[in-house]
């Protein structure tokens, strides 16, 4: 095996393309190249699986250019998959040539080009990858961060494809939206000519946990955004709507559409929104255009100005050191510390809800991040030590020259004890609370440390847009990123960028107002109540005119 022995079709990235899917794609393709004088047509599919794509395109290939010869070739690593992939092609095509190279594809020396390249390339990530791979393809390919193997495959497309050729990949839709993959849509944008997108959002199109998006692209640049036409498709509760048997029977239309099985989906044509240096790829239209200069114009503020944005701690062994049933002997643990987890998370205040713990191995000794010597906390030491087979196994500890008993990534223990904005990273709707506890922060949410020379008034302004309604539409318009279930991942490099208005906005002082009556507490229905208004005063904020 070429990359860690996970199970098969995870360490090799397998996600087999449906049929309806291959279709689409391959009449992409063929619709922007479809002059051909040559007798011989090439495809190549660089990481053939089963044959699906070629299978397609050959089969739709075929039938628009019956007198010509096609040569289908694909790259494939494992060798029972290549030998039946190519008895397949074989039977389907026993007049054209067929050559399945048992192969990885990013080893390989461009030898000839290709007049269409069709991909559904690996979806594995880093830690799947390896250290060592990962290095190699970082470095080969100028790319940064955590990598995903796709990112090499559009690169080195570049290679194989014609002058006058034509590419359409399927992959994860991540690297739209995420800092790692800034290199890879930069290059694009400076190596190809990108035709369409389409972000196939949470349509679960595949068995799989990623969301896929379709990307067809030429040799050349891309030089105007509003050149490349883009579709999103994404999940909503809108209770009017058209029925459709699949997703592509209305892909290149608006509208809200819904499936045999009750989803239902808000299709949206657009295009890009910006090609600038480490743009995040998202659908533009003239509607959210306009929206999105409205709110700038009363935009005074960025949250990065309220604080610096930080994850949350992050032991890799939590079964040992988080937990809520800290009893009996446990209870004399030296070390134990609140902890803030995605239970307690709530709007504006946090949840009622039972405080868990971490045991915590960290201090702040001169000045820096130190941990605990555990030789002066017997009842701490007793309780790791029963962990030690556990703890002590792991190696990327060991070779950071830490300590085997420590959380791996445990932040400064002094900053937790100012006031503090809490939130969720994956939550339908925003959900930012104010804590002045002291408690640790976990993994599951970041925090915000307010800088000192924030007003009060402020930071209560900031919790009163972050959880509102408007920052929902903000998020969809400006980002364009879910999860699965209509989820929201609030990222550093997203939430960081939130627009803040003026304290002098005439809605700002009496949003303030509400947030404090909901901090001084108040019933269930109240408190839902005032949420209410403030979504009514945030969305007034950045609609007001002068």
């Amino acid at each position: 095996m070429r990359y860690k022995n996970e199970t098969k079709e995870k360490s090799n990235g397998m996600i087999f393309t449906p049929e309806d899917m291959a279709d689409f794609l391959s009449n992409e393709l063929i619709s922007y190249h479809s002059d051909i004088h040559y007798d011989e047509i090439c495809v190549l599919d660089p990481a053939v699986g089963k044959g699906e794509l070629l299978l397609s395109i050959g089969s739709i290939l075929k039938k628009r250019f019956p007198n010509k010869k096609l040569i289908l070739v694909g790259y494939e690593t494992d060798e029972n998959v290549a030998e039946t992939t190519y008895k397949l092609l074989g039977k389907k095509f026993p007049n054209d040539k067929i050559e399945i190279i048992i192969q990885d594809f990013l080893s390989v020396e461009p030898a000839m080009q290709y007049d269409y390249i069709i991909a559904n390339p690996p979806y594995i990530r880093t830690q799947i990858l390896g250290t060592d791979k990962a290095q190699e393809l970082s470095n080969r390919y100028s790319l940064s961060g955590r990598i995903d193997i796709y990112y090499a495959f559009l690169l080195y497309t570049k290679s194989f494809l014609k002058t006058d050729g034509i590419a359409g990949y399927i992959t994860s839709n991540k690297f739209f939206t995420i800092k790692s993959g800034a290199t890879v849509r930069d290059f694009m944008v400076e190596n190809y000519q990108i035709k369409r997108i389409v972000d196939f959002g949470d349509t679960k199109l595949f068995n799989a946990s990623v969301l896929p998006c379709i990307v067809v692209f030429s040799q050349g640049t891309t030089t105007d955004p509003a050149d490349v036409r883009f579709t999103s498709i994404y999940q909503t509760n809108d209770d009017e709507f058209e029925r459709i048997t699949t997703i592509f029977d209305r892909i290149n239309d608006n509208g809200v559409f819904c499936l045999s099985d009750g989803r239902c989906f808000v299709f949206k044509q657009g295009s890009l929104s910006s090609i600038e240096d480490k743009a995040l790829w998202t659908i533009s239209s003239d509607e959210s255009k306009q929206w999105l200069i409205s709110v700038e114009a009363q935009t005074e503020h960025r949250l990065s100005e309220i604080g610096k944005i930080r994850v949350g701690i992050k032991t890799t062994a939590d079964n040992v050191f988080i937990g809520n049933q800290w009893s009996g002997e446990l209870e004399k643990i030296e070390l134990l510390r609140p902890l803030i987890t995605h239970r307690n998370a709530g709007k504006i205040i946090p949840q009622k809800s039972d405080m868990w713990q971490v045991l915590y191995t960290h201090t702040i000794a001169n000045g820096k991040k130190v941990a605990y010597d555990i030789e002066k906390y017997p009842y701490a030491k007793k309780y790791l030590c029963q962990h030690y087979d556990q703890l002590s196994a792991r190696s990327y500890v060991q070779k950071a020259h830490r300590n085997w008993y420590e959380i791996w990534v445990p932040q400064n223990p002094d900053s937790w004890k100012s006031r503090k904005i809490v939130f969720r990273d994956i939550s339908e709707t925003p959900q930012f609370w104010l804590d002045e506890s002291g408690a640790v922060v976990n993994g599951d949410c970041y925090w915000i440390e307010i800088n000192p020379d924030v007003s009060e008034d402020m930071v209560y302004l900031t919790l009163a847009v972050v959880n509102s309604r408007f920052i929902e539409k903000y998020y969809d318009t400006k980002f364009h990123t879910k999860l699965y279930s209509g989820k929201r991942r609030f990222m550093t490099q997203y939430v960081e960028d939130f627009p803040i208005p003026s304290l002098d906005n005439p809605y700002a002082q009496k949003a303030i107002g509400v947030v404090k009556q909901i901090i001084s507490g108040l019933s269930y229905e109240e408190e839902s109540r005032r949420i209410n208004i403030l979504n009514s005063l945030v969305d007034r904020m950045f609609t007001v005119t002068s």
